[in-house]
């Protein structure tokens, strides 16, 4: 009998205790079904796996840093997964049925949960023109072994079923076939270098580069590494961004300059001895089982065993299969084992490398396939090459005769054909130059054994895997297009459209904005590191890259070098635009590198122009930002809103806050809001206190929890005070502001300040600070403004602090008299609540902004337009050489 779901939910901590294990299922998060498994029995290689049916689709290793784990005092909190849902995925589940498992993965396989994906998934990835569309459900009864291979056949499938690859004979150039290394981008070059931006006369000690350096001083690991001071730290901190920044991209690469990996692939040298093993074994060392340990320890020749730990298992908790492998570990497994055979057998005989008998040892899937029999070794080898859809480092340890054998013969019947057949999966028309196209999605090249996420130069980028531009898969318009060719749009705009944020709301803003000012306008969602929740419904269609005459990127400084590490080069062929929003009266500690990768710098306020102009040679202009333009919203439709979702009666006076809890507490400054609320009407029942947030729950920093916990501690003692923590329609959040009698914004500081902009243009009273981005549309006229005095950031105040910050902290005493005067003064109430109003709708409406953009567009596009009719100079004649030289 099968309990009910609410019963099964609640024995399920219990059991997983008695288990062994314990764990969660999250849900999906940035395109990502997320999760954590904590193991009684502590184990560093634990992987989880996504199964549908039985069969394997995906698997991913649980070493992702989770601070609520670590809390629960559940081990070092290094147990997060992170399964990465592409459409071959999707596809796959919908063809079993629509539900799948997530197991942790062993010997006896132990199920963590039940996942059920949003059905729109299965649409989008089944009206895919690439699909493979046999999707019938896999058949009964499959043996073991097919269900490991399952999720690798049919990526095999869908892979040869791009049209594509249709023709029988596909040649280069072809965007999904393998190509020779590019060079890396001027750009993106930055990301390697070794500029130390906060100390220009010194360069970064090696093995650091200016990527691994902006990583250190986003996530506040100034305190912790600090190689100028010790150069050990270099050792240190790299090994932290390998195994906790690595395993939280979730199998994006990372990057890695070229002298940064030679440095890790390195032999080790100790007291004058060179060990066998890299500096990056060496480093991780610690989490491979005991007897490796001692094996390694032992410095015994070849270590054999613990390089194939590092190969089936490190590496891929790195998501580093394609770089941190030295050529020295693809000798030793790629080789027969000592003692080979004499004579060398024959290909025909299928040997087996010292690495295929220690994946069949740790496979039992592959383990039950006779190795005694040239048939038996056959199929070992033949099925190495399908896990090779998903492990394509796996290939550079086969011995090469094995691999031509298994890809020589006519379609149908060379032996990996014939061997996916008999695994129930036949692949029609696989030929050797399909499977290298197929392994080429992968990112592998199967004719250079190599890995397409190394540059010309040997530095490890995922933006290398991406074809250079023109890019994308978005069908251009006929203005748009000469024959079949793509011809750049004017304007592409890259930001996180899908998100219920401040920035998201700007970048779709500015994309509208430019669009009424004119110009072709193309959006790309991009949302890496952005925690903020979806808001789909205002996201509109967004699409894949395409050429662009300039790139405006709708990022802050911080997530910048995060674009030109992992998206397509949008850069080179581009005059790239910044448009960051920030708080602090200069530049972050990250934000050098961001600034220094793009042309020209857009800011909102005034204000923003002296926290960036002084710290940077590119221009900055102040192009400001407008407000979404809707339907007049009822008072009453409003009034009533607020009632129901806060409680509060019609009668009552009500001061809105709103904030998002990712935009830190100490910043939006809930606190002093409360106490000059309090001071202001002590003792007066009918004024009311509304704090509208979201994200509350998903804060884990101990100082915004204290923050968080006084806050709590004042609603339990004052009534009149109301939480929301809901993630709300923007209408709705409208609304609740238009049936407010005052919104309130007590910030220390301010990038811009949207909610005090919407509340003017809804005739909305504010009480603001008198201080930072607001400024531009906060006056004496229009707005309550609220005495402050400037104090020092501290380190832990805010994100990315430097020393000798500073920001507002507004005077409480003087905040609670200007609540007062506005709740005193009906008629000037009235009457700087019209001012606000006729101001923004004036001088910020899309009208008034459009023509601002405009202005900006003319000037660039005419200066890229001068650039391109000046005639390339010819390149200046060589030196003549040295006579030493010849």
């Amino acid at each position: 009998m099968r309990l009910p779901d609410s019963l099964r939910s609640r024995l399920r901590g219990p059991a997983t205790r008695l288990r062994g294990f314990r764990g969660h299922v999250d849900g999906v998060f940035d395109g990502a079904l997320v999760g954590w498994v904590h193991m009684r029995r502590a184990s560093q290689n634990v992987q989880v796996g996504l199964y549908a049916d039985g069969a394997l689709l995906a698997q991913a290793p649980a070493n992702v840093y989770r601070g609520d784990v670590h809390a629960m005092g559940l081990g070092d909190g290094h147990a997060g997964f992170m399964l990465r849902l592409s459409p071959e995925i999707t596809e796959m589940i919908a063809a079993n049925g629509g539900e799948a498992e997530v197991r942790v993965i062993g010997p006896r396989p132990h199920r963590l949960g039940r996942w059920r994906p949003d059905p729109a998934l299965f649409s989008d990835a089944l009206s895919s023109d690439a699909l493979c569309h046999d999707t019938r459900p896999a058949p009964p009864n499959r043996s073991a072994l097919q269900k490991r291979l399952y999720g690798d056949l049919r990526r095999l499938a869908r892979r040869l079923a791009d049209p594509a690859l249709s023709s029988p004979d596909p040649v280069l150039p072809n965007p999904v076939l393998p190509a020779p290394p590019r060079p890396v981008p001027a750009v993106q070059a930055r990301l390697f270098g070794t500029q130390d931006y906060l100390n220009p006369d010194t360069p970064l000690p090696v093995p650091m580069f200016a990527y691994a350096e902006f990583l250190r001083l986003r996530d506040r690991l100034d305190d912790r590494f600090d190689p100028a001071r010790d150069p050990a730290d270099s050792a240190h901190f790299l090994r932290h961004y390998l195994g906790v920044y690595g395993a939280r991209r979730g199998g994006l690469r990372i990057p890695l300059s070229r002298a940064a990996i030679d440095w890790l692939n390195a032999p080790l040298v100790i007291g004058g001895q060179r060990h066998s093993l890299s500096r990056a074994t060496w480093a991780f060392l610690s989490e491979a089982p005991a007897p490796l340990r001692a094996e390694a320890l032992s410095d015994a020749k070849g270590h054999a065993e613990v390089v194939c730990w590092w190969v089936l298992h490190q590496v891929r908790r790195l998501h580093c299969e394609d770089c941190l492998v030295p050529q020295a570990y693809v000798d030793l497994l790629s080789a027969l084992p000592d003692p080979a055979p004499d004579p060398a057998p024959a290909p025909q005989d299928w040997p087996l490398s010292t690495f295929m008998l220690c994946l069949a040892a740790e496979t039992p899937e592959l383990a039950a396939l006779p190795r005694d029999t040239a048939a038996g070794r056959r199929d070992l080898t033949c099925a190495v090459l399908v896990m090779a859809l998903s492990r394509p480092d796996f290939l550079r340890y086969l011995p090469a005769s094995s691999i031509e054998l298994a890809l020589t013969g006519e379609a149908g019947h060379m032996p990996l054909a014939r061997f996916c057949a008999d695994m129930g999966h036949p692949q029609d028309g696989l030929t050797r130059q399909g499977y290298a196209a197929a392994l080429a999605g992968a990112g592998f090249d199967l004719g250079g054994m190599r890995f397409t996420t190394l540059t010309l130069e040997g530095h490890r980028a995922d933006f290398a895997r991406h074809a250079p531009t023109p890019l994308g898969t978005t069908q251009p318009t006929e203005q748009q297009t000469v024959g079949t060719e793509q011809l750049p749009v004017d304007i592409q705009v890259i930001g996180p459209f899908r998100k219920a944020s401040g920035l998201g709301q700007a970048a779709r803003l500015s994309a509208n904005l430019l669009e009424q000012a004119g110009y072709t306008v193309h959006r790309v969602d991009f949302t890496l590191d952005n925690p903020s929740p979806e808001d789909a419904a205002r996201g509109l269609a967004v699409a894949d890259f395409r050429p662009a005459r300039v790139t405006l990127l709708h990022l802050n400084a911080e997530t910048v070098p995060l674009a030109a590490a992992y998206l397509p080069d949008v850069f080179s062929n581009s005059y790239t635009i910044a448009y960051p929003f920030w708080e602090l009266d200069s530049p972050g500690a990250c934000h050098p590198l961001g600034m220094d990768l793009v042309d020209e710098i857009w800011v909102a306020p005034e204000w923003a122009v002296g926290v960036f102009q002084p710290h940077t040679d590119r221009p900055v202009v102040n192009v400001g930002m407008s407000y979404e333009t809707l339907p007049e919203i009822p008072r009453t439709e409003a009034r009533a809103l607020l009632e129901r979702v806060t409680g509060v009666g019609p009668q009552a006076f009500v001061f809105l806050v709103t904030f998002d809890s990712f935009s830190f507490m100490m910043r939006k400054n809930p606190l002093g809001v409360i106490a000059a609320f309090r001071r202001a009407f002590d003792g007066m029942p009918g004024v009311r206190l509304v704090l509208k947030t979201q994200n509350r729950t998903r804060v884990a920093d101990p100082a915004q929890a204290g923050i968080w916990q006084a806050v709590d501690d004042a609603l339990r003692q004052d009534s009149r005070i109301v939480l929301i923590n809901e993630t709300l329609p923007y209408e709705d959040l409208l609304r609740l502001k238009k049936g407010s009698d005052a919104y309130l914004s007590l910030h220390r500081a301010e990038g811009w300040g949207f909610g005090m902009i919407e509340a003017m243009n809804l005739g909305v009273p504010v009480v603001a600070t008198a201080y930072s981005g607001n400024m531009d549309f906060c006056t004496p006229d229009t707005c309550w403004l609220v005495d402050y005095s400037l104090t020092d950031v501290g380190p832990q105040d805010y994100i990315f602090v430097r020393p000798g910050q500073k920001w507002a902290e507004p005077d409480v005493a003087d905040a609670a008299r200007q609540m007062r005067a506005l709740y005193d003064t009906p008629a000037e109430r009235e009457r700087r609540a019209t001012a606000a109003r006729d101001l923004v709708r004036h001088a910020f409406s899309e009208t008034a902004i459009a023509a601002r953009y405009a202005a900006q567009m003319r000037r660039i596009l005419a200066q890229l337009d001068q650039a391109a009719a000046v005639p390339p100079q010819p390149p200046a004649r060589p030196p003549a050489p040295h006579p030493a030289q010849g």
